[in-house]
């Protein structure tokens, strides 16, 4: 045994022992040692790979380029991924095309530079990537359909409401004093029901009008907005001795107007709202990023549970009772679609009792429609 034959002898054992494919291709580009890992997953049985040009694994439509690879390769050799940034494959015995990665090492040999291919099969990997991306595919189908439902729904069914409100304060009005008090009673059930169920679907149609469309994106004072929100929400602090809403320099944003002016009241509102003792206090601040524009609104309100972080953003999600805290429950959901539409991110931190931060971020780069960068 000469001393190549010796020192491949000596590669052997450690090769076979491995559970990865290995191959190891001589300076000519010739394969001079496999192990079983290789022959299971290329079909192929050793005998029939041994003394072969390594091309016969590459698949037709790169096999004739391939040994200026090897070249160029073996011209500066060390240790690296192959292909970095696209997918590679290799070709079985049955002709099929395999998803692998590949990495090279070169191991120096009596007669030049060998070089050690460490083969991973990725075709489970590839799978489970697309059956995921299937799966996302099928549930963005299934949001929109839910959401162009909602939608209709929530429009269709603003006309019967309507009536029902119509003569249910018809009646009222028309047999207000001749109603026993049983009587009464039910006919004040009937119109708060039909008044709660008019908010449900007001809400529900904004929530759905947040994800339709693309946005219309403009350069936007963010205090002007805040001062546009003060005034809506004029009622509200005059029905709060003492409430404040205060905030810092604020910068201008490219975003949705409009959209902008509805995440800034639904969380102000959300601060005076859960008020505890004290006259409500909120204030907005921000920070400038990198690459975005992250917004703090502080309130000193009842807080919120942590273990509800999630919880909070979505639909209909209530945390108090109806007659002490009233609402639908959807505007943290509208706000959190809001920021997400924008490409941002929304969340709290709060520990019950002592107040609530929210904190939602802004890319100085916003998406211009559904998912799309402009």
């Amino acid at each position: 045994m000469n001393e190549l034959e010796a020192e491949i002898q000596r590669y052997r054992d450690i090769i076979d022992a491995s559970p990865s494919a290995l191959v190891l291709v001589n300076p000519a580009g010739e394969i001079v040692l496999v192990n079983r890992a290789t022959e299971r997953l290329f079909g192929y049985e050793r005998e029939e790979l041994l003394g072969n040009s390594v091309e016969m694994l590459v698949p037709a439509s790169v096999r004739g380029s391939h040994h200026k690879y090897r070249e160029s390769y073996l011209a500066t050799p060390e240790p690296r991924m192959m292909g970095q940034g696209r997918d590679l494959y290799g070709m079985g015995r049955d002709g099929e095309e395999i998803p692998i990665e590949v990495g090279l090492t070169p191991i120096h040999m009596p007669d030049g530079t060998h070089v050690l291919s460490a083969i991973i099969d990725l075709t489970y990997r590839k799978q489970a990537e697309e059956a995921l991306a299937r799966q996302a595919d099928e549930l963005a189908r299934s949001n929109a359909e839910l959401e162009q439902f909602a939608y209709v729904a929530s429009h269709d069914l603003q006309e019967p409401l309507r009536m029902v409100r119509s003569y249910t304060e018809l009646m009222e009005r028309h047999l207000g004093q001749d109603l026993d008090e049983k009587s009464a009673k039910a006919m004040k059930y009937v119109v708060e029901g039909a008044e709660r169920m008019q908010l449900l679907i007001d809400d529900l149609l904004l929530y759905s009008r947040v994800g339709r469309g693309e946005l219309e994106i403009s350069q936007v004072d963010v205090n002007a907005v805040v001062n546009h929100v003060l005034n809506l929400l004029s009622v509200t602090l005059a029905e709060q001795p003492g409430a404040s809403i205060t905030w810092d320099e604020l910068p201008t944003v490219r975003a949705s107007e409009s959209m902008l002016v509805q995440l800034f009241q639904n969380l102000i509102f959300n601060g005076l709202k859960f008020h505890g003792e004290e006259p409500a206090r909120v204030h907005v601040s921000c920070e400038e990023k990198a690459a975005e524009w992250l917004f703090h609104i502080q309130d000193n309100g009842i807080g919120i549970d942590p273990q509800y972080a999630e919880r909070v953003f979505q639909v209909f999600q209530r945390l108090h009772e109806r007659d002490r805290y009233p609402g639908t429950g959807i505007g943290l959901a509208v706000a959190k679609r809001i920021v997400e539409r924008h490409g941002g991110r929304i969340g709290f931190e709060s520990q019950h009792g002592t107040g609530t931060r929210f904190h939602f971020s802004l890319p100085k780069t916003p998406r211009t429609g559904k998912g799309e960068s402009p």
